[in-house]
């Protein structure tokens, strides 16, 4: 009885120490006048707070379990800010349709992440910069080319310091953010990338929430890795009857992750329909899981392309939950099994397709 005393007391120390803590978030919006901003929870966008502005100024208080990262929206044609909130006081100050005026002062994790910032603030300038050139040359597309290859330019060597960054600041969730922002932007990651950077940062940075979302990561991509069996998902056809994946088995099948509003899903499904109509006859079978939301879009747009294999979805969009069993950030994208299930290659395009079922089937 007494040793029961003593859980239940720990416990409940446990829970209390657990409690809510208070940030306030306060400041001056230039220009604004009475209007509304809205704060938007990081990996979360349906937590939107909309708080009130009056006379350019603002305060809006929120209750956090650890420090958070919130989008704050300025309304249409702003540049958006991203505070790091914590317990204590934060401040503001933003004038409208000014370049640079952003100024955030708050906590520890903020102050690291305005460091960041400030490091790429010539980079982001020059992005910027390039993105105005675009639109008023919108119709010139050399010109827009160019433009596309210095901002790819420019994107990757942000990214070569984001990475850096979090490497030199393993215990600051303002690194974990990073982290998460960096790998969600690269899509030919690997789970050796992922797991490495993961495991850089402090133990107590790999339990918060932006922490748990990198482990997250890892764990997809290990799960969907070369040699893997596929990570098993029954969704309903467009007869709304269940298909499983495992009811493939025996055949060399491809999972194509598509959309009917993806414009370069589209642009690749020919490709797809050639390499099906090559291969069909020799054992070699497509799955098409669609990131759609609209059944009447779906069932159009597979008789349009003349898509003549089996076609899922669950209709919920980028919240399907097979995309996130296989870590799909972008579309078309695709992972090819062997009869046994496994997986043998991902992301096959056009040529690339039919070459690699010509060396499996050869």
């Amino acid at each position: 009885m007494r040793k029961l005393n003593i859980l239940i007391l720990l416990v409940l120390l446990m829970n209390a120490c657990k409690q809510d803590d208070k940030a306030t978030i306060s400041g001056t919006i230039k220009n604004i006048g009475n209007g509304e901003i809205y704060f938007i929870k990081s990996g979360d966008d349906k937590i939107i707070d909309t708080v009130k502005v009056s006379n350019d100024k603002f305060t809006h208080e929120l209750k956090l379990t650890e420090p958070t990262v919130y989008m704050i929206n300025f309304g249409p044609n702003q540049q958006p800010a991203f505070a790091i909130l914590e317990s204590g006081n934060t401040t503001v100050s933003y004038e409208m349709n000014v370049l640079n005026s952003l100024q955030i002062k708050g906590g520890k994790e903020q102050d690291v992440y305005n460091n960041f910032i400030t490091e790429c603030a010539m980079d982001f300038n020059s992005m910027d910069s390039l993105g105005k050139v675009a639109e008023s040359n919108k119709d010139n597309m050399e010109v827009i080319a160019q433009l596309q290859q210095e901002f790819f330019r420019m994107d990757s060597i942000v990214k070569i310091k984001q990475k850096a960054f979090v490497e030199k600041n393993p215990k600051s969730i303002a690194s974990a953010f990073l982290a998460v922002n960096y790998l969600s932007q690269t899509p030919d990651k690997t789970f050796d990338e992922v797991n490495k950077l993961y495991e850089s940062l402090d133990k107590k940075i790999q339990e918060t929430y932006y922490g748990k979302k990198i482990a997250e990561m890892a764990n997809q991509l290990r799960s969907t890795s070369l040699g893997q069996k596929a990570p098993e998902f029954t969704l309903n056809d467009v007869s709304d009857k269940p298909v499983a994946l495992s009811s493939f088995k025996g055949k060399v099948t491809l999972i194509d992750f598509w959309a009917s509003w993806c414009g370069p899903c589209r642009k690749e499904n020919p490709a797809v329909v050639a390499a099906y109509n090559k291969f069909h006859d020799k054992g070699f079978e497509i799955l098409g899981v669609s990131l759609d939301d609209s059944k009447s879009n779906w069932e159009s747009a597979i008789k349009k392309d003349n898509l003549s294999w089996t076609q899922v979805s669950d209709l919920k969009g980028w919240d399907s939950k097979v995309a996130q069993l296989y870590g799909v950030q972008s579309i078309p994208t695709n992972f090819l099994l062997d009869k046994e299930g496994k997986i043998i290659a991902k992301d096959l395009r056009g040529e690339a397709l039919e070459q690699k079922l010509n060396e499996v089937f050869q």
